[in-house]
């Protein structure tokens, strides 16, 4: 387009395709449908939209008719679409997604939106519109996404989220969450790290890690010497009325260290000989590694108590420095049977992933029985699917349901 002229011109197939791969690369990584695609009746608006912005050289989403390049379809696709000025096309899609500066991460959340559908899109020589109110998913075709967070769970490349001044965000699409009120604990190396979050959006939860470096130029932007995990822990997100908890890890790497790694071919015979051997073989080394594992002792207490109280991260900690994971009080309840009871599901998480036996019973009940009692079923069904029984609970069900803090 020319902004002199007013001539709202065309992209290209190819670019408008280079954007599409971009957005789709961003909701692949962040875990929601990526089968998204544009259509012209919306590309039409959104390039009408990036002229006005580009003319003005200003951004807003309800342009008047004093706006140099003013159309009612320009109107339309700024009223309907993230804008950006100073980027386009495929790099438009990683701003939008960084959002860095943008309260509540308005244009993250449109672009990874688990409903998006049909978007459009439309560059100008300067400015960008990407068409969110487009088609949408029913929610029945995306009702087992139940949240967004961006930095996503898993690998991911250093550059998008390991710098102080990049917002972090975490969103629940469950019906009736309310994320005011919630709490953020980051660490790294079971170091906390400090952190600072936007107040009053009910609608997403947005926090900055000012603990970390601040990634520029001069630094490299924070590129790692090698991998970095970054653990979140989320409380206190209201659904229905009542708390949850959400815990994940971010694993930050640098793609060009993985990708320049020479292939070993000694390793590469040797991965071959592992992948053909008997899987029972396997199975039983790792049972034998589990069972001749040492524990520290004096670390069960500390456990136990972090268990009762909800302290996920303080039970990762734990378990890393040696605590044991089927650790009893007074051979009782067991460290994972006071998780399920209250509903930690990333305890009892970690605790499964560390060889906490869900079969474990004490005075007729199990962990899953006892997240059954409370209706924590997301936990039984964990529990059930690493055991070799269902939820045990006892006739007389009143029995063992009042624990005391160890």
């Amino acid at each position: 387009g020319d902004a002199a002229s007013c001539r709202v011109g065309r992209n290209s197939t190819q670019y408008d395709a280079a954007t599409l791969q971009n957005l789709r690369y961003y909701r692949t990584m962040a875990g929601v449908p990526a089968d998204v695609t544009f259509a012209e009746e919306y590309n039409a608006p959104a390039r009408a939209a990036a002229l006005m912005m580009e003319a003005k050289n200003d951004l807003s989403h309800g342009p008047d008719a004093n706006w140099p390049c003013y159309t009612e379809a320009g109107k339309k696709g700024a009223g309907s679409s993230n804008l950006c000025l100073g980027c386009v096309g495929p790099n438009a899609i990683d701003a939008y997604v960084q959002d860095a500066g943008v309260p509540g991460v308005g244009h993250r959340v449109w672009a990874l939106h688990p409903r998006q559908k049909v978007l459009g899109t439309g560059s100008s020589k300067r400015a960008h519109a990407l068409y969110v109110f487009g088609d949408w998913r029913s929610e029945n075709d995306v009702s087992s996404i139940k949240s967004v967070a961006w930095p996503p769970e898993g690998f991911v490349p250093y550059r998008m989220g390991l710098d102080s001044g990049y917002p972090w965000s975490f969103q629940s699409h469950e019906e009736n969450a309310d994320h005011r009120n919630a709490r953020v604990q980051m660490s790294r190396n079971g170091r906390s790290i400090r952190l600072r979050t936007e107040s009053n959006n009910a609608d997403v939860l947005v926090w900055y890690p000012e603990g970390l470096p601040r990634a520029t130029h001069q630094n490299d932007y924070n590129r790692p010497d090698s991998d970095v995990t970054i653990r979140v822990v989320i409380d206190n997100v209201l659904i229905n009325g009542s708390a949850r908890s959400f815990e994940y890890a971010v694993t930050f790497i640098d793609p060009e260290a993985v990708l320049n790694e020479p292939i070993d071919q000694d390793d590469q015979n040797d991965h071959n000989t592992e992948t053909d051997s008997d899987d029972s073989e396997i199975d039983d080394n790792q049972h034998d590694v589990t069972e001749n594992q040492e524990y520290d002792s004096n670390l069960d207490l500390p456990l136990l108590r972090a268990a009762y109280d909800g302290k996920s991260i303080d039970v990762q900690d734990l378990l890393q420095r040696g605590a044991n994971p089927n650790a009893t009080y007074s051979e009782s309840w067991s460290a994972l049977m006071y998780a399920a009871y209250f509903g930690h599901s990333a305890i009892v998480s970690a605790l499964l992933d560390a060889g906490a036996n869900p079969d474990y019973t004490y005075d007729g009940w199990d962990a899953a029985g006892l997240a059954r009692h409370n209706a924590h079923e997301d936990i039984v069904r964990l529990l059930e699917a690493r055991s070799k029984q269902s939820a045990r609970i006892p006739a007389t069900r009143s029995r063992g349901l009042a624990p005391t803090r160890p």
